[in-house]
């Protein structure tokens, strides 16, 4: 077998495994289940931020009082509440259901490829719009994010490009040594299994990853984690806790009620 055709087949593999265990957990726990028994908040900005960080567990019947320019996304059962100032929200009064937050998980953990899409404004041109494929699944690397990145099976980590439409190759570059090894996938292909062989996965290693279709390069610190997450109020948890914020995003996403709340709320 082609060495291209080979590693093309080993990163479907991968994407399945990943799909149907690194994030079944989820399934098997459910978003509305006691595993998310409170409400935590995943991101906060404005001057109350320091009262509700990142990682701050709240029971059902906190309220919450905003300042004028704050804005602070809390994960319940049911989704996620995105609260904007000035007002006091309960969050006892949230909306949507634990069933459609479970559904859009669910399509989040199956979905393989690049069915998920998002429509944004071409700079420069607001009358076109482009659609740009999301991340299928938490744990592969986007080409084109940098930060720190958490890992929970170093053996079996996939990279993943938006661009998929041609074939393309991305460097990877060995700070220390400054030894590049270089990628390759196939038209048509979104996934490539990381070269462990010579680039081995391990806690703190930084590399940084320049694709071919990107405009500049991006750095990367792994972070290793000990042991995977058993449910989604644990892995939101531990990606706040690791500064894992490009995953932090991807896992909040498909839980997005879209339903800013602005003003009293009692």
């Amino acid at each position: 077998m082609h060495l291209d055709k080979k590693l093309s087949a080993q990163s479907g593999t991968i994407a399945s495994r990943f799909t149907k265990a690194a994030l079944g957990t989820f399934l098997l726990f459910g978003v509305g289940s006691v595993a998310m028994a409170q409400n935590m908040v995943v991101r906060s900005t404005g001057p109350s931020a320091s009262s509700y960080p990142a990682g701050k567990k709240m029971s059902n019947d906190a309220k919450i009082t905003l300042k004028a320019q704050d804005k602070v996304t809390i994960l319940t059962k049911s989704g996620t509440r995105v609260l904007s100032g000035p007002g006091t929200y309960s969050l006892a009064q949230g909306s949507g259901s634990a069933s459609s937050a479970s559904g859009r998980l669910s399509s989040f953990i199956n979905n393989r490829g690049s069915s998920r899409a998002r429509t944004g404004a071409v700079r420069g041109d607001t009358s076109a719009a482009v659609v740009t494929p999301n991340n299928p699944n938490l744990w592969f690397l986007d080409v084109t994010k940098g930060g720190r990145f958490c890992v929970t099976n170093p053996k079996g980590l996939v990279v993943w490009r938006p661009d998929y439409t041609g074939s393309a190759t991305a460097s990877i570059v060995e700070p220390t040594t400054g030894n590049v090894t270089e990628i390759a996938w196939r038209k048509g292909n979104p996934l490539k299994a990381w070269p462990k062989d010579v680039l081995p996965v391990t806690d703190g290693a930084n590399y940084r990853l320049l694709g071919s279709s990107a405009e500049q390069s991006v750095e990367v610190n792994f972070v290793v984690l000990d042991s995977e997450p058993v449910d989604l109020d644990d892995t939101a948890a531990v990606l706040i806790e690791n500064g894992c914020s490009s995953q932090l995003d991807l896992l909040v996403e498909p839980l997005n009620l879209n339903s800013e709340q602005r003003g009293d709320q009692g």
